[in-house]
């Protein structure tokens, strides 16, 4: 996924992410999610940077704010860090590459992450952490996001460009299943508004975001 930056204040954020849930009637909503988001209030700064998530019910976790995720002791990724260069939108364009996966013998949900490059494992969360996703998840979800409170305009999604020309991009999106084997995306995708919209799926990838503004 592309990545871009902002100048964002307090009370907007802007990112893109994967997102892995599961909940049922008898439990709670369990989350997995991993990307890149600019969100002064967190942060601090408006600054791209790599984040995840894990969410169990109430217990909302991000990055390492909190104990959840384990990192690997070889990996030098740390949530929360901050990703630069960022693309231009007439320049270059720089991208995250990034794979979240179950492992087989643990159960444990495993995040990989590459700047520019292949993904590598970084870290994981425990299969002990969740309840309804320690067996599987039920939706898997992709694309970007925008956030606004206190009257704030929304903020711009993507590379703050609309579809096709200079906009941000999802690429090379495949699942893998249980056996390791690699599958292709084949569905449509949404939603389109008024400050934001998406492309069709070709050649496993898509073109996503818009200027944000009054909404």
């Amino acid at each position: 996924m592309d990545i871009y930056g902002f100048n964002l204040e307090h009370g907007q954020q802007t990112g893109g992410f994967i997102w892995i849930y599961n909940t049922d009637e008898a439990s709670a909503v369990n989350k997995v999610i991993a990307g890149w988001n600019v969100e002064p209030e967190s942060y601090n700064d408006s600054q791209t940077h790599f984040s995840t998530w894990f969410i169990e019910g109430s217990n909302v976790c991000p990055d390492m704010r909190c104990p959840g995720f384990e990192s690997v002791f070889s990996s030098e990724i740390i949530p929360g860090m901050v990703i630069s260069p960022v693309s231009t939108t007439s320049g270059k364009k720089q991208y995250i590459t990034v794979r979240v996966s179950k492992d087989q013998n643990s159960g444990d949900w495993q995040i990989y992450y590459g700047f520019n490059g292949d993904a590598k494992l970084t870290g994981y969360y425990p299969r002990s952490l969740f309840t309804s996703l320690s067996d599987k998840p039920v939706t898997i979800l992709f694309g970007g996001y925008a956030l606004r409170k206190d009257q704030k305009p929304s903020p711009p999604m993507g590379s703050g460009n609309a579809p096709f020309k200079n906009a941000a991009s999802f690429s090379s999106i495949k699942f893998f299943d249980a056996g390791g084997n690699a599958h292709p995306i084949d569905f449509r995708l949404g939603f389109i508004s008024n400050c934001y919209t998406i492309s069709v799926i070709e050649n496993d990838g898509f073109f996503y975001g818009g200027p944000g503004n009054i909404c």
